[in-house]
Protein backbone atom coordinates (compact mmCIF):
# COMPACT_ATOMS: atom_id res chain seq x y z
CA UNK A 1 0.00 0.00 0.00
CA UNK A 2 1.33 3.39 -0.92
CA UNK A 3 2.03 5.57 2.38
CA UNK A 4 2.28 9.61 2.47
CA UNK A 5 4.74 11.19 4.63
CA UNK A 6 3.43 13.19 7.46
CA UNK A 7 2.46 17.08 6.91
CA UNK A 8 1.04 19.97 8.63
CA UNK A 9 -1.29 20.29 5.99
CA UNK A 10 -5.37 20.07 6.09
CA UNK A 11 -5.26 18.94 2.81
CA UNK A 12 -6.03 14.70 2.12
CA UNK A 13 -2.72 13.39 0.69
CA UNK A 14 -2.55 13.14 -3.30
CA UNK A 15 -3.31 9.87 -4.81
CA UNK A 16 0.21 8.27 -6.32
CA UNK A 17 -1.61 8.82 -9.94
CA UNK A 18 -1.38 12.47 -9.42
CA UNK A 19 2.21 12.51 -7.76
CA UNK A 20 3.04 10.53 -11.38
CA UNK A 21 1.41 13.06 -13.36
CA UNK A 22 2.64 16.18 -11.45
CA UNK A 23 6.23 14.41 -12.20
CA UNK A 24 5.73 13.62 -16.08
CA UNK A 25 4.22 17.61 -16.05
CA UNK A 26 7.41 18.90 -14.38
CA UNK A 27 9.85 17.69 -17.67
CA UNK A 28 7.79 20.21 -20.04
CA UNK A 29 9.68 23.62 -20.16
CA UNK A 30 9.06 26.55 -18.94
CA UNK A 31 8.47 28.89 -20.67
CA UNK A 32 6.27 28.40 -22.37
CA UNK A 33 4.12 25.85 -20.57
CA UNK A 34 3.15 26.92 -17.20
CA UNK A 35 1.32 24.20 -14.73
CA UNK A 36 -0.96 24.07 -11.68
CA UNK A 37 -0.15 20.85 -10.00
CA UNK A 38 -1.83 19.10 -7.45
CA UNK A 39 -5.06 20.76 -7.30
CA UNK A 40 -7.47 20.05 -4.15
CA UNK A 41 -10.06 17.74 -4.80
CA UNK A 42 -13.19 20.11 -3.92
CA UNK A 43 -11.12 23.05 -6.39
CA UNK A 44 -12.26 23.38 -10.01
CA UNK A 45 -14.36 19.67 -10.04
CA UNK A 46 -11.74 17.41 -9.59
CA UNK A 47 -9.53 18.50 -11.90
CA UNK A 48 -6.08 17.10 -10.64
CA UNK A 49 -4.09 19.19 -12.52
CA UNK A 50 -4.34 22.07 -15.25
CA UNK A 51 -1.34 22.40 -18.33
CA UNK A 52 -1.51 25.52 -19.94
CA UNK A 53 0.74 26.24 -22.89
CA UNK A 54 1.00 27.83 -26.47
CA UNK A 55 -1.63 25.40 -27.71
CA UNK A 56 -4.25 25.88 -25.22
CA UNK A 57 -5.15 24.60 -21.96
CA UNK A 58 -5.82 21.50 -21.01
CA UNK A 59 -7.45 19.58 -17.88
CA UNK A 60 -6.47 16.45 -16.85
CA UNK A 61 -7.29 14.24 -14.46
CA UNK A 62 -5.44 10.91 -13.64
CA UNK A 63 -6.17 7.06 -13.31
CA UNK A 64 -4.37 4.22 -13.28
CA UNK A 65 -6.27 2.74 -15.91
CA UNK A 66 -4.71 1.28 -18.72
CA UNK A 67 -5.29 3.21 -21.94
CA UNK A 68 -8.66 2.43 -23.27
CA UNK A 69 -8.83 0.95 -26.84
CA UNK A 70 -9.44 3.58 -29.83
CA UNK A 71 -13.79 4.10 -30.01
CA UNK A 72 -15.45 3.44 -32.93
CA UNK A 73 -18.56 4.37 -34.43
CA UNK A 74 -20.35 7.97 -33.66
CA UNK A 75 -19.38 9.86 -30.76
CA UNK A 76 -21.37 9.41 -27.93
CA UNK A 77 -23.52 13.01 -26.99
CA UNK A 78 -23.47 12.03 -23.76
CA UNK A 79 -19.72 11.61 -23.56
CA UNK A 80 -18.55 14.32 -25.18
CA UNK A 81 -21.07 16.63 -22.76
CA UNK A 82 -19.72 14.87 -19.18
CA UNK A 83 -15.92 16.13 -20.58
CA UNK A 84 -17.66 19.60 -20.88
CA UNK A 85 -19.11 19.12 -17.49
CA UNK A 86 -16.06 18.04 -16.12
CA UNK A 87 -13.93 21.21 -17.71
CA UNK A 88 -16.89 23.36 -16.41
CA UNK A 89 -15.25 25.01 -13.19
CA UNK A 90 -11.99 25.76 -15.06
CA UNK A 91 -13.94 27.56 -17.64
CA UNK A 92 -15.39 29.60 -15.16
CA UNK A 93 -12.41 30.88 -13.79
CA UNK A 94 -10.72 31.76 -17.25
CA UNK A 95 -14.20 33.90 -17.86
CA UNK A 96 -12.00 35.96 -15.70
CA UNK A 97 -9.59 36.85 -18.86
CA UNK A 98 -11.60 35.76 -21.60
CA UNK A 99 -10.53 32.35 -22.25
CA UNK A 100 -11.77 28.49 -22.13
CA UNK A 101 -10.08 25.13 -21.72
CA UNK A 102 -9.43 23.23 -24.78
CA UNK A 103 -10.43 19.46 -23.61
CA UNK A 104 -10.03 17.02 -20.84
CA UNK A 105 -7.16 15.20 -20.87
CA UNK A 106 -7.10 11.80 -19.13
CA UNK A 107 -3.62 10.65 -17.56
CA UNK A 108 -3.51 6.94 -17.54
CA UNK A 109 -0.60 5.21 -16.05
CA UNK A 110 -2.02 1.66 -16.33
CA UNK A 111 0.07 -0.64 -18.56
CA UNK A 112 -0.26 0.07 -22.48
CA UNK A 113 1.31 -2.32 -25.15
CA UNK A 114 2.82 1.29 -26.64
CA UNK A 115 0.74 1.24 -29.58
CA UNK A 116 -0.76 4.46 -28.92
CA UNK A 117 0.66 7.75 -27.30
CA UNK A 118 -3.16 9.41 -27.09
CA UNK A 119 -6.51 8.49 -28.44
CA UNK A 120 -9.45 11.56 -28.64
CA UNK A 121 -11.88 9.33 -26.47
CA UNK A 122 -14.65 12.01 -28.22
CA UNK A 123 -14.69 15.17 -29.18
CA UNK A 124 -13.31 17.64 -26.21
CA UNK A 125 -11.93 14.67 -24.27
CA UNK A 126 -8.16 13.07 -24.63
CA UNK A 127 -6.65 9.95 -22.95
CA UNK A 128 -2.95 10.06 -22.77
CA UNK A 129 -0.57 7.10 -22.15
CA UNK A 130 1.10 9.37 -18.59
CA UNK A 131 4.67 7.75 -20.08
CA UNK A 132 4.32 9.98 -23.49
CA UNK A 133 2.82 13.23 -21.18
CA UNK A 134 5.92 15.57 -22.55
CA UNK A 135 5.38 14.11 -26.14
CA UNK A 136 1.73 14.41 -26.22
CA UNK A 137 1.89 18.27 -24.74
CA UNK A 138 4.92 19.32 -27.02
CA UNK A 139 3.21 17.64 -30.23
CA UNK A 140 -0.76 19.78 -29.92
CA UNK A 141 -0.16 21.46 -32.54
CA UNK A 142 0.06 24.83 -33.97
CA UNK A 143 0.43 27.97 -31.08
CA UNK A 144 -3.01 29.90 -30.49
CA UNK A 145 -2.03 31.59 -27.36
CA UNK A 146 0.66 34.14 -26.75
CA UNK A 147 2.73 34.01 -23.84
CA UNK A 148 1.16 36.62 -22.42
CA UNK A 149 -1.70 34.74 -22.13
CA UNK A 150 -0.44 31.90 -21.22
CA UNK A 151 0.35 34.00 -18.19
CA UNK A 152 -2.64 35.52 -17.71
CA UNK A 153 -4.53 32.14 -17.77
CA UNK A 154 -2.16 30.33 -15.25
CA UNK A 155 -2.91 33.67 -12.89
CA UNK A 156 -6.79 33.58 -13.28
CA UNK A 157 -6.09 29.40 -12.47
CA UNK A 158 -4.05 30.06 -9.69
CA UNK A 159 -6.21 32.64 -8.13
CA UNK A 160 -9.55 30.79 -8.78
CA UNK A 161 -8.68 28.17 -6.45
CA UNK A 162 -7.65 30.12 -3.62
CA UNK A 163 -3.59 30.17 -4.01
CA UNK A 164 -1.63 33.23 -3.93
CA UNK A 165 -1.20 35.39 -7.04
CA UNK A 166 1.90 34.15 -8.35
CA UNK A 167 2.74 37.32 -10.51
CA UNK A 168 2.68 39.85 -8.01
CA UNK A 169 6.22 39.95 -5.57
Amino acid sequence: SFKEAASGSDEPPSPPSGRLTSAALRDLPTPPWRVVYEIAADRLGGIGHVLIGPSGVFALRTTMDPLPPTPSGEPDARAIGDAAVARAELDDALRRCAMSSDRLVTVHWGANDGAEVAIDVVPGHTAVDGRSLTEWATGTGPASLSPAQVDLAWQSVVTAIGRPDPLID
